[in-house]
């Protein structure tokens, strides 16, 4: 028996195929190919990841992506779509393995804070799933669900994207109408500012089912392209005579298809000209008649899989197609651990590394992809189709994933299968009694909702070694699952299930995964496991009942997943009969153990546990947190997070964990001031890479000089009021300022990549001018709400070499808010630079007048930014509420200081003269948005020494967005002789006086006589199409043709008898607001009514005296046919005796019954829904 075992394990469980098979050749095509080959363009990427997620997509460039010139002008197609505000949908479409995902995850990398300020990207495929594009999308945004529906998701999902005012939504890979609304994605009219960037290969799906304004179709590579593209991934094809010619003619037949091309290109690289020869025969012999049309990419597939390594890889590569898109590494080591698959590998760590090691493998040879992070893999459409086509023709496996194909009907075929996977709603929803499936080692089905799975199911199918059921409900297991002796793999992932009795006879069993299950109980028969090496009880918020000793019955348990579930742990110590739950002491009986998820209320129910020594990963939370998850993601498999509001006295075994700890949270400290000396008796901390301590109100010092942390790179202090400095006194140098770092006692710091500092109010000074230097590799730095702090970088120090220069080479993010004593950043006149920075926030901060102090006794010659102070990459600034600073621009800056800004945001600093000396405003060729608001400014741009005497041209040509509100002491753009050019200007927000600053209203008039106008209006702001107004003015100033292109017109205040007048200009008007207006009817003057465009929204906000908005026979009612949303967020008491019969709709007359029919969509504040009935 032993030797027949290994023998099935060296082939897979019987799945080895015949290789008589491998490269025989189809003379013709079957009548169902063409519906085979739809099934070869399937997927791609998921939220990309990017992104490390939560921060969304990364911005390194796109692996993968080539820029030819056929993708770079419909790259900059789709931008210039993206740009268009009147645009919120944009589609791509091509066929499967074109290049769609890659080219719109390259458009998501170039608009990230260009276009947009974040971008989040989600798979839909073809069993579109709603929850799952939220999760995705949720991810990306760093949001966490508590909500349980799917509504209740969707409405968290809304509300936080429209916190984003300029956010890309990538939806890639439809095959069918996605509910925008049900996925919780605010479009239109609730968010201009959130736009939808689509993938499919039917453009109808595009068109008609997404309403995609814009589409664009991704055609093949030209002759030239698929050439260059080869070599690049075949290597030194070209540079033998004998083998450019037939690199050449493998590379016509992929037939300029990208994916074709990168696989068989890889895989031939290297190869010698045998080799080539023999891939240019198959090639030119496609070998699956199932893909007609897309043959070739079939073929081109199957040669590199034919060419990898082993057995062992290409079976798992095929587990991958029951996984699909952005499948979890761990799915394939639970199932190559249940099916054997890997020979030599004896504990789960080493299969995890086998697992590990043969995805990268796989993702070298383009069969798989990089997905958003690194727990998974994702695989290219027509390689999924490409896989499942390869099992089912070799391998005996069968996966259906969306239809019922011949192969599920044919009841002797289904006895040969060996493996099969089943996502066909149809299918599932009628199972038949008996699964004939003699031979079958691995069955795979997955559905959300109720399943009625006959008891007698399973009894066919004793050769089963794996089983996985995801998200089912039914109230307990069939009885034939006691037939299964040899499984030994199960995973009921979020499934419904009561009763589980039954598993404890499952006794070969080695996996078992119940994660989000909603299993209230473990039976006691599950100590009989006495097989099982991984229980995975994650997110089973249910479960409240562990029976004693059954943890400490599963003697070969090497992993054991309990984050987000059981709390309820008892003390050990206890007599057993008097135990309702399991003890953490179980644990001490499990010597395999190397793997603990854990969640611990109590830091006393660690006692000294032995089972400490063996974890080589761990994320072990003790504490009540509650709906809180502490701290950041997770970043290292060992993770220890402490919420200690109580003692701090912790056991031996603890202590041993935090020697081994990566990332480390500390949160509460109860009357600790030294934490890690009062934590760990002052011993190095060797391992640590990430640390973050927050809410210890008694917290003065870290750690003393003798605690080491070489390996720290990320450090987090917040919420820690009495903190004055990162070193006990009685270990620091003798400097006399206490800074928080130094460089005698804090060498590590040349390690940290990201610094933040929060709520620390009684720090006073931070850094040394030497120890700033040592922040080579920061990457971001943030400093908030430190109320005493005065420097950041300080003037002087002790016995330190005076050197002129500070930089920060790698830093790319740096936040300094709320810092009400900080006067400089660098106190003392040393230059400073940035060379990387592209973000910088510096918002409240009362004192600060300049960001080096330069001693300057030249009184208004202070500027926050003065050649001192380098940020050649800077493209977003913020500076708020810096009530001191004159100046932001010194006048004498060298040309290009600040070139690359894209975003400028200026709010309420008061003593703000000007914004721009002319030198930095005639440079900003990138911006693209302009804000500023509440400042003493009285001119824009600053006149500096002198006016030139020569007219300025100021031009603007990627502004979309300009603000300029409340800045009540403006007087002028320019005090020279000067022309504005806004020509991408699209969105204005602005009250009527300071308009005829921006514009310069006294270039728009024309000149009389024959003379010719100093600038046409059409030069000025041509593509202007949204216009804000607050405090509406006198804007008869302005000539009619200026605002012929508004399509959205805002207003706040003013009188009806000025301001309906001037709304007749907008010819092409669309959407019309009012706020904040005193008069009784929304038409006051009959005539009025009868100029006004047909809008499709009327918005009403905050009335004070309002009556009516329109009456029975109001000259109104010829805009109502063209209305689609009108939204009322006024006065109880609003009345508006329109009759229905007064309305039309496409020459429809309305019922009395059905007032307002044809409106899509009526939104009323909470007072106005009960005056419904009168308010019409």
């Amino acid at each position: 028996m032993q030797d027949e075992e290994k023998a099935k394990k060296k082939c897979f469980i019987g799945l080895c195929p015949n290789f008589r098979t491998r490269y025989k050749l189809s003379l013709k095509a079957e009548e169902e190919a063409k519906a085979v080959a739809e099934l070869l363009e399937h997927g791609k990427f998921e939220r990309l990841s990017y992104r490390a997620a939560p921060q969304g997509i990364v911005v390194a460039p796109v692996k993968g992506y080539e820029e030819f010139e056929s993708r770079t002008l419909i790259l900059n197609g789709i931008m210039e779509a993206l740009k268009d505000d009147s645009v919120n949908v944009v589609g791509v479409h091509g066929m499967g393995g074109i290049g769609k995902t890659t080219l719109v995850k390259e458009i998501a990398r170039k608009v990230k804070d260009k276009l947009f300020d974040s971008v989040v990207i989600a798979t839909v495929t073809q069993a579109i799933d709603i929850e799952k594009i939220q999760n995705q999308i949720a991810d990306f945004l760093g949001l966490k669900f508590e909500e349980q529906s799917m509504v209740g998701k969707a409405f968290r999902l809304r509300e936080r994207l429209k916190k984003e005012e300029r956010i890309l939504v990538v939806l890639d890979d439809i095959w069918g109408k996605v509910d925008i609304e049900e996925v919780g994605i605010p479009l239109g009219d609730e968010h201009k500012g959130c736009k939808l960037l689509l993938t499919s290969r039917e453009l109808n799906v595009l068109s008609n089912g997404m309403d995609a304004q814009k589409n664009f179709p991704i055609g093949f590579l030209n002759e030239k392209e698929a050439w260059d593209l080869f070599k690049k991934k075949a290597g030194d094809c070209d540079e033998s005579c004998d083998l450019k010619p037939i690199a050449m003619e493998a590379a016509k037949k992929c037939a300029g298809l990208p994916i074709a091309i990168a696989t068989v290109a890889g895989a031939l690289r290297n190869k010698r000209l045998f080799e080539w020869k023999n891939a240019l025969r198959e090639l030119e012999r496609p070998s699956s008649s199932n893909f007609t049309g897309i043959a070739v990419a079939y073929s081109a597939i199957e040669l590199s899989f034919n060419y990898l390594e082993s057995e062992e890889v290409k079976l798992t590569f095929l587990l991958c197609s029951v996984i699909g898109h952005n499948g979890l590494v761990e799915d394939l080591v639970r199932y190559t651990l249940g099916l054997g698959l890997f020979d030599g590998v004896h504990t789960l760590e080493e299969a995890r590394n086998k697992v590990l090691t043969v995805v990268a493998n796989l993702k070298a040879s383009a069969l798989l992809l990089d997905s958003y992070n690194d727990k998974r893999f994702d695989i290219h459409d027509v390689v999924w189709d490409a896989a499942i086509a390869i099992a089912l023709k070799d391998y005996r496996m069968l996966v259906l994933r969306d239809h019922a194909p011949k192969e599920w009907s044919d009841k002797e075929k289904m006895k040969t299968w060996s493996v099969i996977s089943l996502r066909c709603p149809q299918i599932i929803a009628n199972l038949p009694m008996e699964m004939e499936c003699s031979g079958l080692s691995f069955f795979h089905m997955a559905y959300n909702g109720a399943v009625k799975i006959p008891l007698n199911f399973f009894k066919q199918t004793e050769g089963l070694k794996a089983l996985d059921l995801v998200g089912m409900q039914f109230p307990s297991l069939p009885e034939s699952i006691i037939h299964l002796a040899d499984l030994r793999m199960l995973c009921l992932k979020k499934c419904a299930v009561d009763d589980i009795t039954i598993l404890g006879e499952l006794k070969s069993l080695q996996v078992l995964n119940l994660s989000q299950s909603g299993i209230k109980e473990l039976p006691k028969e599950m100590a009989q496991l006495t097989q099982l090496r991984l229980l995975d009880l994650s997110w089973c918020r249910e479960l409240k009942i562990i029976p004693p000793n059954v943890l400490s019955g599963l003697s070969k348990l090497e992993e054991l997943y309990m984050s987000r579930s059981f709390v309820e742990w008892e003390k050990g110590g206890v007599v057993e009969n008097e135990r309702k739950n399991a003890s953490l002491d179980e644990l001490n009986n499990l010597p395999c153990l190397t793997t603990l998820y854990v969640h611990v209320l109590d830091v006393q129910m660690i006692p000294k546990h032995r089972f400490v020594e063996t974890l080589d990963r761990f994320r072990i939370f003790v504490g009540n947190y509650g709906g809180y998850d502490c701290c950041h993601n997770y970043e290292s498999p060992k993770a220890l997070k402490l919420m200690l509001y109580t003692n701090i006295d912790l056991e031996n075994g603890m202590k041993m964990l935090l020697i081994k700890t990566e990332d480390l949270c500390l949160e509460g400290l109860e009357g600790v001031k030294n934490v890690l000396v009062e934590l760990n008796n002052g011993k190095d901390l060797p391992n640590l890479k990430r640390l973050h301590v927050r809410n210890g109100r008694h917290v003065q010092y870290i750690k003393t000089n003798k605690i080491g942390f070489s390996e720290l790179c990320f450090m987090k202090l917040e919420n820690l009021p009495q903190l004055v400095s990162f070193c006990s006194p009685d270990e620091r140098c003798s400097t006399k300022p206490l800074l928080l770092f130094n460089k005698q006692t804090c060498h590590w710091v040349t390690n940290l990549r990201s610094l933040i500092i929060k709520g620390c109010g009684k720090l006073e000074h931070l850094l040394s001018p030497s120890l700033a230097r040592s922040l080579v590799q920061l990457q971001c730095f943030e400093i908030e709400d430190c109320n005493c702090l005065r420097d950041i970088i300080l003037a002087e120090e002790i016995e330190e070499e005076r050197k002129d220069v500070i930089c920060f080479p790698r830093l790319n993010s740096l936040h300094i808010v709320g810092l009400p004593n900080l006067i400089f950043f660098n106190s003392g006149n040393r230059n400073i630079e940035f060379p990387l920075l592209k973000v910088l926030k510096i918002l409240r901060f009362p004192k600060l007048i300049e960001f080096i102090n330069q001693n300057s006794n030249q009184s208004g010659k202070h500027a926050l930014f003065s050649e001192k102070v380098a940020v050649p990459s800077l493209e977003d600034m913020s500076i708020w509420d810096l009530s001191n600073v004159k100046m932001i621009f010194y006048n004498d800056l060298a040309p290009g200081s600040f070139k690359n800004l894209r975003k400028i945001s200026v709010e309420g600093c008061g003593s703000l003269k000007n914004l721009f000396p002319v030198s930095i405003a005639k440079d900003l060729q990138q911006l693209e948005h302009l804000r500023i608001n509440y400042c003493g400014v009285e001119e824009i741009v600053s006149k500096g020494d002198g006016v030139e005497e020569q007219p300025v041209r100021f031009e603007f040509p990627q502004v979309s967005y300009l603000g300029v509100t409340g800045v009540e002491k403006l007087k002028c753009f320019y005090e020279g002789q000067h022309t504005i050019v806004w020509p991408m200007l699209k969105k204005l927000k602005t009250d009527g006086s300071a308009l005829l600053k921006i514009v310069a209203s006294e270039h728009l008039r024309l000149i009389q006589g024959n003379e010719q106008p100093v600038l046409l209006v059409e030069e000025v702001i041509p593509k202007l199409e949204e216009l804000e107004l607050g405090n509406f003015g006198d804007m008869d100033q302005f000539p009619p043709d200026l605002f012929q292109h508004i399509k959205v017109f805002a207003v706040s205040g003013g009188s009806p008898f000025s301001l309906f007048p001037f709304v007749r200009r907008f010819y092409n008007l669309e959407r019309l607001e009012f706020s904040c207006f005193d008069f009784e009817r929304l038409v006051p003057c009959k005539g009025d009514a009868g100029t006004l465009p047909p809008i499709t929204n009327l918005k009403l906000f905050s009335a004070r005296n309002l009556n009516h908005i329109w009456r029975k026979d109001s000259e109104l009612d010829h805009i109502l046919s063209n209305l689609q949303t009108l939204t009322v967020l006024l006065k109880a008491g609003l009345q508006c005796n329109m009759e229905p019969e007064a309305c039309y709709c496409r020459d429809q007359q309305l019922s009395s019954s059905a007032p307002f029919a044809w409106c899509a969509r009526m939104v009323f504040g909470p007072n106005e829904a009960t005056n419904f009935a009168v308010l019409f």
